[in-house]
């Protein structure tokens, strides 16, 4: 009985991996030639990044604004985990464009923006 049980596995088996092959069955040759026009090619110009619209100072206040409200966030996320996730969304985005402008920033704000980035990376990693 076992030999009978796997050779029927064996065929079905075989009929899977043939139909699941990707390869399709014989088309019916076009009955009619197919016809290509020439299109014209319009070469698009790569975007250019978006230049910061605000000084460095300001986008400080605002990355020191998110990392207090992220790490807020995260000490009551039992309260309002949607509002934690949304923020640990914008993350990797606030961090970078930081990181775009760190050396436009004096000493102060460099030292200012190291104290953020040390909150946002913390919570990041869940508090430890």
């Amino acid at each position: 009985m076992k030999k009978v049980y796997v050779f029927l596995f064996t065929i079905v088996v075989a009929m899977v991996f043939t139909a699941c092959s990707g390869e399709k069955k014989g088309k019916a040759p076009a009955t009619e030639p197919v016809k290509i026009e020439k299109a014209e090619v319009v070469v698009a110009e790569p975007e250019k990044p978006a230049e910061p619209t605000l000084p460095p100072a300001e986008m400080l206040k605002n990355f020191q604004a998110y990392a207090k409200e992220y790490a807020t966030a995260f000490n009551n996320i039992s309260k309002n985990p949607k509002k934690f996730s949304e923020l640990a969304g914008q993350s990797q985005k606030k961090v970078a464009e930081m990181e775009k402008i760190k050396t436009e920033l004096n000493t102060r704000q460099s030292q200012e923006y190291q104290k953020a980035l040390d909150m946002v990376l913390k919570v990041n990693r869940g508090g430890k």
